[in-house]
Order: C-alpha cells, then sequence, then structure tokens
C-alpha cells in the first residue's frame, strides 16, 4: 500500500523567505518527480521559477495548471503574468481575458491587464481596466493613480484629477507608487506637493534613483536650475545603470538641462546614445524595451538639439522619426483618428450660420469686468507670455490652462441641445447654470481675492467662440497672433501628450491645413458675433513692448498696466507652468523667435500655398 509523499510547503516557503529561491525549486521539483500532477506542487514550483525571474519555465508549471483545471480564475492569472514577464503579450492578454471571463470581479486580474495595455501603450484599453479594477475596490490607491495616469495620458484631466483626490489619506503607499503619484502631481502642476513626495521618498531611501531623476526634471520645470543640477550629481552615469528604462530617465534629465544650459552639443550627444542604445535593444527583440523605444520618444529631444546648434536637416529628420513613432502610438491606441475622414480640429468646422445666429434671443448677461478674459489663439502664438503678463498684475487672477469650456459643452449636452447648433435655444436659467458651474470649476483651480478677475487662456478656444458669446459676450477676448510658419515651426517640433495634437502636428502639411481651419472658424465667428477683440501680434508686441502693455491695459479697463511689463520677474517666481514656453517666458521682451522659420525655409515651400489666405490676411510675408 503506497503512502502518499507530504508536500514541503514549509520548507519551500522557508528558503523562498530566505532568499534561497534554487533551493526552493530543488525542494518542489523533488515532489514533482513522484506526485507531478499535484497542483500545490506545481503552484510552488511556478512561483520559484518566477522568483527567479526565469519567465519562459515558469510558463510550463502554470499552463499545465489552467489545463488541469480549466475553471481556476488564479491560474489564468498566474499564467497571464509569467507570459507577459517572458514577451508573449497576445498569450498573456489571452490568459488574463479567461480570467476575468471565469470572475468578473478579479480585481488583481484586472490591474495586471490594464498593466499589459500599458506597456504596449494601448491606453483606451489600460484606462478601462484601471477604471473597472476602480469601482471593485474604490479605496485602492493603486487603481486610482494607474487610472488618473491613463485619464491624463488621453486627455481627460478632470477625471484624473478626481481620482487622486483623496491622496492624503494615503499614508501606506509603496515606494513605486508613491513616484507614481508624486509624477502624476507633478504633471497636475502642484509641483510643491510633488516635491514633497519626492523628498519623503528620498528619504526613506536616498538611493531610490528615479526620484532623484524625477525630482531633477521637476526642479528644471520649475526653474531652480541649481536644485536641478545638484540632484543629477547624485545620479551614476547612464552606462551604469543596468536598467533600460531607468538609463533613459536620467539621460531624459541631463538632456533637459544641459539644453536649459545652453550646451546643444552635449545634450545631442547624449540623445543619439541613448537612441543607439534603444535601437540595440529592438533589434534583440526586447519587448519591453521596444514599448520604452516608443514611450519616451527621445527624437524630439535631440531635434531641439540639433536646432540649437543649427544643424536644420539633422533637426527635420528627427522630427520625421518622432512624429512617425508617436503616430504608431495612436494607431495602436486611438486609430480612429487616423481613419481618412477624421479631422483633429473638428470643432472647427461647426459653424453657425447668420440665420441662425438672428434668431437668438437676448438673454441677461455679465457686463464687460465680471466676465473672464479670454486668450486665444493657435498654440505657440505668443499666448502663454500674454497670460503672464495678464498674470502679473495684481487686479487680475490666471489659471492653468484647462478645457473647462468643454466641460460646459458636455453640461450643454444634458439639457438635450447639440453644441454648437443649439446655443440659441438655451433660456436664461440654461445660460446661468452653465456660467455658474464654469465659476466653480475655476473657482477651484484660480481662487480669486475680492475684486480680481479672472484670465482664462487656453488657445483653442479661439474654436469656442460661439460658447464664449452665448454665455459671456462682454468678454474681454485677446487674439495672440504670430507668424503662421513661425506657428507650424514651433508646434511642430513640440512633442505633445495630446493623441489629437500628436495628430495634427504629426506633418507640416498636416499643421498648415490644421491652422487655416482653425483661423476660417474664427473669423467667420468674429464677423458674426463682432466680440470684444484686440488683436497682438507678437512680432508689434516686441517692437513696442511698453505701447503694446498700455493698449492692452486700456482694452482691460487697468488704471495702471506698468505690472504687465514684469511678466518675466513674475514668472520666475511662479514656478510651474504648464505649457512648452515654460523656459521662455521666464525671460524679458527679446526676438530670438522671430522668423525662425526662415531657416527651414526649404521645408516650407510646399505648404506656403495653404497658408497664402492667412499670410496675406495678417500682413505676413512669405
Amino acid at each position: 500500500m503506497s503512502t502518499a509523499i507530504p508536500l514541503p510547503i514549509n520548507a519551500i516557503n522557508d528558503a523562498l523567505s530566505r532568499g534561497r529561491p534554487q533551493d526552493a525549486e530543488r525542494l518542489a521539483r523533488d515532489f514533482l518527480q513522484r506526485s507531478p500532477a499535484d497542483p500545490d506542487g506545481l503552484i510552488l514550483l511556478g512561483l520559484c521559477l518566477r522568483e527567479q525571474e526565469r519567465w519562459a519555465e515558469a510558463v510550463g508549471p502554470f499552463s499545465q495548471l489552467t489545463r488541469m483545471q480549466p475553471h481556476s480564475a488564479m491560474h489564468w492569472n498566474n499564467l497571464g503574468t509569467v507570459l507577459r514577464s517572458a514577451g508573449q503579450m497576445r498569450e498573456a492578454e489571452d490568459a488574463y481575458r479567461r480570467a476575468i471571463e471565469l470572475d468578473p470581479g478579479y480585481y488583481t486580474a484586472l490591474m495586471n491587464l490594464g498593466y499589459l495595455y500599458l506597456q504596449r501603450g494601448i491606453y483606451p484599453q489600460a484606462r478601462d481596466c484601471f477604471l473597472d479594477a476602480h469601482a471593485l475596490e474604490p479605496d485602492s490607491p493603486e487603481a486610482r493613480i494607474y487610472a488618473a495616469q491613463m485619464c491624463f495620458a488621453l486627455d481627460d484631466r478632470n477625471i484624473a484629477e478626481r481620482l487622486i483626490e483623496p491622496w492624503r489619506a494615503w499614508t501606506d503607499l509603496s515606494e513605486d507608487l508613491s513616484l507614481e503619484l508624486a509624477i502624476l502631481m507633478t504633471q497636475f502642476g502642484d509641483s510643491a506637493q510633488g516635491r514633497l513626495i519626492f523628498e519623503r521618498l528620498l528619504a526613506d531611501n536616498p538611493h531610490n534613483l528615479r526620484a532623484i531623476a524625477h525630482l531633477a526634471m521637476m526642479f528644471e520645470r520649475v526653474n531652480r536650475l541649481d536644485e536641478a543640477r545638484a540632484m543629477l550629481a547624485r545620479l551614476p552615469p547612464p552606462d551604469a545603470i543596468a536598467d533600460p528604462a531607468l538609463s533613459q530617465e536620467t539621460i531624459t534629465a541631463r538632456t533637459m538641462l544641459a539644453l536649459r544650459e545652453k550646451d546643444p552639443t552635449r545634450a545631442r550627444a547624449l540623445v543619439e546614445a541613448m537612441i543607439a542604445g534603444q535601437q540595440s535593444l529592438r533589434m534583440r527583440g526586447d519587448s519591453r524595451e521596444a514599448h520604452l523605444w516608443l514611450q519616451d520618444n527621445l527624437y524630439f529631444s535631440l531635434a531641439k538639439a540639433c536646432d540649437k546648434q543649427g544643424d536644420v536637416d539633422a533637426a527635420m529628420r528627427a522630427l520625421e522619426q518622432a512624429h512617425a513613432l508617436q503616430i504608431d502610438l495612436v494607431r495602436t491606441s486611438l486609430p480612429q483618428l487616423l481613419e481618412p475622414a477624421a479631422q483633429p480640429l473638428h470643432t472647427a468646422t461647426k459653424w453657425i450660420s447668420a440665420e441662425a445666429f438672428a434668431a437668438w434671443p437676448e438673454l441677461p448677461a455679465p457686463p464687460m469686468r465680471e466676465s473672464p478674459i479670454f486668450i486665444v489663439g493657435f498654440p505657440r502664438s505668443g499666448t502663454t507670455m500674454l497670460e503672464q503678463m495678464l498674470d502679473a498684475h495684481p487686479q487680475l487672477q490666471a489659471m492653468d490652462e484647462r478645457a473647462f469650456l468643454q466641460m460646459l459643452v458636455e453640461r450643454m449636452s444634458r439639457f438635450g441641445l447639440v453644441y454648437p447648433y443649439d446655443l440659441g435655444k438655451l433660456d436664461g436659467t440654461q445660460c446661468e447654470e452653465l456660467r455658474q458651474l464654469y465659476w466653480s470649476l475655476t473657482a477651484k483651480v484660480a481662487p480669486r481675492s475680492d475684486g480680481q478677475r479672472l484670465v482664462d487662456k487656453n488657445p483653442l478656444n479661439m474654436l469656442r467662440l460661439p460658447l464664449i458669446h452665448r454665455l459671456f459676450p462682454q468678454a474681454p477676448i485677446i487674439l495672440a497672433l504670430r507668424h503662421p510658419c513661425d506657428v507650424i515651426l514651433s508646434n511642430y517640433m513640440q512633442h505633445f501628450n495630446s493623441n489629437m495634437f500628436a495628430v495634427l502636428c504629426s506633418s507640416l502639411g498636416r499643421l498648415a491645413q490644421g491652422y487655416v481651419t482653425a483661423f476660417d472658424s474664427w473669423l467667420h465667428h468674429a464677423a458674426l458675433f463682432k466680440p470684444n477683440v484686440i488683436q497682438s501680434r507678437y512680432e508689434d508686441l516686441l517692437d513696442d513692448f511698453p505701447g503694446n502693455v498700455e493698449r492692452i491695459g486700456n482694452l482691460l479697463g487697468l488704471d495702471d498696466a506698468a505690472p504687465l511689463a514684469r511678466f518675466d520677474q513674475h514668472a520666475r517666481d511662479k514656478g510651474f507652468i504648464s505649457t512648452p514656453s515654460y523656459n521662455q517666458v521666464i525671460e524679458p521682451p527679446n526676438k530670438k523667435a522671430v522668423d525662425r522659420w526662415r531657416r527651414y525655409q526649404r521645408y516650407f515651400e510646399p505648404v506656403l500655398p495653404v497658408l497664402q489666405p492667412m499670410l496675406q490676411r495678417f500682413g505676413y510675408e512669405r
């Protein structure tokens, strides 16, 4: 009569706890030689192999378990995890999906599937998984933080911020989650809180290189360059860091500082070395590093360095690569944006007709001084400089660039009305509800003292002129203008997180057409509504800065416009500025960026005919 051999669970667990997974593996294999189909033995063997990061070998026992017990969601989840680590992404996705089918309330499987989509750059699916996991466990910081990351990446900042609202109560986060939270806080513009979390991390672990690299980048972002240098001095050389992701983050930090220190040669050398390393990883077929190659698009940094060196052709080659990689990400995450009929600036195609506007009823509306001050214009036209000028005045309060008008459009849909065509159907009560929503949203990010007026700078609010006119018809509007070719070049050189903008900026041709489409919409509606608008040409502003400061002050009814002229000092003191020109508006007015496009003129020849109507309209020479 045979006697069953007991599984040495205690001995295996003891070996694992002592950091001796090889001994634990030997015990598990010895047991399985005598009981080859024992589920517990197979689980322990898989865990021993996973502990040693022998992912491909770990697939065997976990796969065997799914065949033996195909209705166990846990086995499918474990299989998915080792498959993902082994680089078998499709098979891992199938395993996770099977686990979730068997147990729709399986939080861990949902999070793991989300991590898989995140690793592959499929952001919408990652977001959905993390949000589903959050619905299952609303108090889980892990689900909230990763869902917020994905919402932010997919241009839904408002949901992202709501997800992390309870962050102050998260007192026992892991080191990794604390770091992700600190990065999120910095992205949201709360650099003070982000810094506190980074510093708390480093107090607990002074050798957390990711925290050091990201804190260095945050210091550069808020123009505290000495502190950024001090952080970088704590980092080892990139080639001494084994983890490719960490190495890339340290190179990114060093490159950002090199560009700020006007050392494009060093910045270019750093980026080119990293690109060469990434290419080597891709050739070896390392799926994780291939994803990093797509995620952290080094070619934009390379283009900036080449541009600073005056190497125009190299800059354009780098930008072509950068946009190709960004479009690959869009194709993976939001392929509908690349369909032939897709229009990145779809709002610009929705026009109010003169006949429809004539039927709008007159409704009560706030006077000019009780309305926001809107700064609009195509992105990269000097709107941030104008914003900092106004924010420097004690009677004015600017806020970080927000899509609050879009939230009003979404609220309008709850009335059963379609934007913009049904704006004329809004009654006085509904308009007031929308205004109150706007004021409540802005108060959260830009609280004002008595008598202060709000400055709302969002360039593409130029496409929301019908909504502005319906709710705030007396609002002062500053339209920022700049040579269209300088605008397009500057946009082409930016690494925008927005998928819509990634598509819009993917070529000079697309940008030129988008520029014309946006201004066709603006000019049509400006002629229709005749808003209280002043045009601010970037070049004219710099030619006669004092005169234009006075002109803007007169438009806004300011008694003393002098503080506007000290915007650069105000911007330095302010810290975080969300737009790409954060490192330019801290300088006094200068003409460094005027006619920059002429160095690239031969690349613009094909798009100049598209831009000709706007060049002529705004009085710019080719």
